[in-house]
Formats: structure tokens, sequence, C-alpha cells
């Protein structure tokens, strides 16, 4: 059977591709080698989120006596939270599922390879479509440490049900890192962090990154920036690190464990068979996400110089198939939200000061602190902030920096801001609810 789409991987991309094509009237075939959701249901965003919230359950009762609640006695058990979160993981599979074959569309449970313009081989059956998508998502990324083999991943924490080890050295500052040194910080566990850049977080706010280095310092967070990895062995029981710092000394550190967050790389092993697709980094395509063969496109993380999170993979999905199906793109791509879920949390849209400086734009900062907002005080919220970037001649909206409790909710509407060109004084004709965290925004305006 010949279909109009043929979709390889069944994560964010791949599944909302395939909800659009059928809406399109396109007939679709999904292969999905693993289980459908991708990375970032199976072992990225959801399982982190969901430990997040357990683990940041256990860890807020040390607070309790001071809103008046008396524990007599508290505890966690890590198996119960893992059950948890594979709970949920397998609810909302379920749900992706269910949808699927409600569309009916239809899912094959095997590795695919592309080996014509029209042609999909899996182990045991060959299959044509007039267009293919490629959304095989990526894999972690280990760099050339020597010993890198004794580190596990975030795949081994967040799909296997990794033992919560006494004391984890993580590599790399970045959101995957950040997030699992949060889970084991709220449940007492022993956090180094050894990032190479001169900040956490790199690709972020400057001013953000140092807000919460120290949020995680407070917590018993040994952070290093400027470290540079060159050794990983073993010492007994332990794992021992070896780097170089900031004046080039060695330094060793040890723990039970060494996790590799230093980033994720373009899945792309064994994709194409004797087809004219250039990889270089991931898969390379122009613009509306052709790559050299016309009828084959990729999004996604799998694709070259994307932006890989399971957000934008979704917008992507929704744009390509406006592409096959002749239309003007919907989603605009040019606005992105970052999310952080560290506590408190982090989010980001837009420009922040000094890339705007750097492009040559004057701008207003302006800045709410959460020990001014009312609902913040009564959750004893870390010290925070709201920070709008302003365009001084416009009065635009272009950037905004938030750390606070609900950040990542808030950073929505501030994405709606930034990406309909909103000024300042259209933004303060919205009445902001009281008492809630949202309304930092307005107090910015």
């Amino acid at each position: 059977m010949s279909y109009d789409l043929a979709i390889i991987g069944g994560g964010p991309a791949g599944y909302t591709a395939a909800f659009r094509a059928v809406e399109n009237g396109m007939s679709v075939i999904l292969f999905e080698k693993d289980k459908v959701g991708g990375t970032c249901l199976n072992r990225g965003c959801i399982p982190t989120k969901t430990l997040l919230h357990s683990s940041g359950a256990y860890s807020h009762l040390s607070k309790l006596e001071e809103f008046g609640v008396i524990v007599a006695s508290c505890g966690y058990d890590y198996s119960r939270m893992l059950e948890r979160k594979q709970t949920v993981v397998d609810s909302l599979r379920g749900g992706i599922e269910k949808g699927l074959k409600g569309k009916k569309i239809m899912v094959v449970n095997d590795l695919a390879t592309v080996t014509g313009e029209h042609t999909v081989r899996t182990s045991d059956a060959e299959y044509e479509a007039e267009n293919i998508l490629i959304c095989s998502g990526s894999v972690p990324s280990l760099p050339p440490i020597e010993g890198i083999e004794l580190a596990i991943t975030s795949d081994d924490i967040l799909e296997k049900d990794h033992e919560l080890a006494e004391s984890i050295i993580i590599i790399g500052g970045g959101v995957i890192g950040l997030e699992v040194a949060s889970v084991y910080l709220n449940l007492g566990r022993q956090v180094t962090i050894l990032e190479m850049a001169d900040q956490l977080i790199p690709n972020m706010d400057k001013e953000l990154a140092t807000r919460i280095s120290m949020f995680l310092k407070k917590k018993g967070a040994v952070i290093v920036t400027k470290a540079a990895v060159r050794k990983i062995e073993n010492d007994g029981e332990l794992r021992k690190v070896t780097y170089a710092d900031k004046n080039g000394n060695e330094v060793q550190v040890t723990g039970n464990d060494v996790l590799c967050a230093a980033g994720r790389r373009a899945n792309v092993s064994g994709l194409f068979e004797n087809v004219d697709v250039e990889i270089n980094r991931g898969i390379v395509t122009d613009e509306n996400y052709r790559t050299a063969v016309s009828n084959i496109y990729a999004i996604g993380d799998c694709r070259r110089g994307n932006v890989q999170l399971a957000h934008v993979a979704m917008a992507q999905a929704v744009n390509v198939i406006d592409v096959i199906c002749g239309r003007e793109k919907s989603v605009d791509e040019g606005v992105i939200p970052s999310c952080i879920y560290t506590d408190p949390e982090m989010a980001s849209v837009g420009l922040t000061e000094t890339e705007a400086k750097e492009k040559g734009i004057e701008v207003i900062a302006r800045k709410t602190l959460t020990g001014a907002n009312g609902k913040c005080m009564i959750e004893q919220a870390d010290s925070g902030y709201v920070k709008l970037v302003i365009d001084k001649n416009s009065e635009r909206i272009i950037g905004a920096q938030l750390i606070c409790p609900d950040a990542t909710n808030m950073i929505g509407e501030l994405a709606v801001a930034v990406q309909k060109k909103m000024t300042v004084s259209e933004l303060k004709e919205v009445i902001h609810p009281h008492p809630t965290v949202v309304e930092m925004i307005a107090d910015c305006l």
C-alpha cells in the first residue's frame, strides 16, 4: 500500500505531524522503533518534571512549620516516586496511542530506513509514500572524555529507574543537568556540577544564571564553572572525575555516580541507504524543512541547527504539513520561549538586554522583585524577579526573563506580547488578577 506521508519517529514532532496530516486528508504511516512519545515523554520532559514535583513536595516539608503546620515525621520512598513517574508516562502515552488509532494512522513498531525517494524499509517489509518526514529526534551526546563509558545519561536516570545515589557529579550545567541536580538536592543528596562555560545555562541571561547558581549552592550544590573534564575512572566503589579548573590546575572529585549532561545530538544513525540526503551535525534542510531530496523533509531535534525543544518540534510539525499542502506556515518560529523547571522556575523569551544592545537596540529593562508580590510572600518564594526588556524608541516588549514561582506558565503571556509586537501601553490595558504571581508582569509596565 502507498501512503501520502510516511513519518519516521513517534515523538512530539512525529505524532503532531501525523494528526495534522490526517486533518488535511492525507493517508499516514508512522514508524517508531521504540515507544510512541519519543524522548520528551519517555525519558525527558515528562519524567523529569514528575520527579521534580515529587521530590519538591518532600523538600517543601522543611518549610511547613513556618506555615503553622507541624509534621511529626516524614520521609520519602524513591521507588514510589519512580512508580508515579511511570504511571504518568504510561497514561500520556496511552492517550497518544489511542488518538493515533482513532485517526486510523498506521503505526509500525520497527526500525525504519529510507531506501529511496518514496520508499521506507523495515526489518520485514517495504512501504511507499509520496512524501517522507524524518522526526527521529536526538540522543545524549557523549564528549570525547577518557572513561566516559563509566558515566550514566539522562536516559538511564529517567527511563531505566536508576537507583538514587548518595552523591552525583554532573558534567554539564545546562537544562538537563540543573533539573536532575534539583531532584537530587530536593532529596538530600550531594551534587557537584561541572560546567565548561563561564556560567550555568550558557545560552540564557547571565543574571538568571547567577541567581539560580546562588539558589543551588544554598541547597548544598558544589558548582564549578570553566571546568574542563579530562578523565573519569573508578575509585573503589566510587567514580573519580579529573578536571582542569579556570587556572588550569588539575582537580579531582569523587561521587557514587557521574551523569553526562553535555547536551544531545541528532539521532541519524542508519536512517538513509543510498539516498542523497546531506547530514552534517543533523539533517541539512532549507527553511521549508526540505532535504536535498525534494519530497523528503526533516523537523525537530534531528534537523541541523534546530532548537532542541519539544514545543519547537511540534510547531514545525504543523508548519511542515502546511508546506507539503502548499500553504503558508501557520506558526511563527521566530519567538521561542524557554523553560527550566528548577525551584524557583526559570523562563525566558525574546532578547536579553545584552543581545538587544549587541543588535544596536536601545533598551529599557524593568524589573519586579518577588519580595514585592503578595502571592510570593504568602508562599515564601525565594528571591526572584520578572524582567521585561523594552525597545526604548518603540516601547515594544522585545524580551523577558523570569525566575520566580509559575515562571514556566507566565512566559506564555510574554511570548504572545513579543510575537505580536505589543507595546507597554497595550499590555497595560490588560487586567491582571490579584493576588497572583502573574501580576508581577503588570508591575513591570
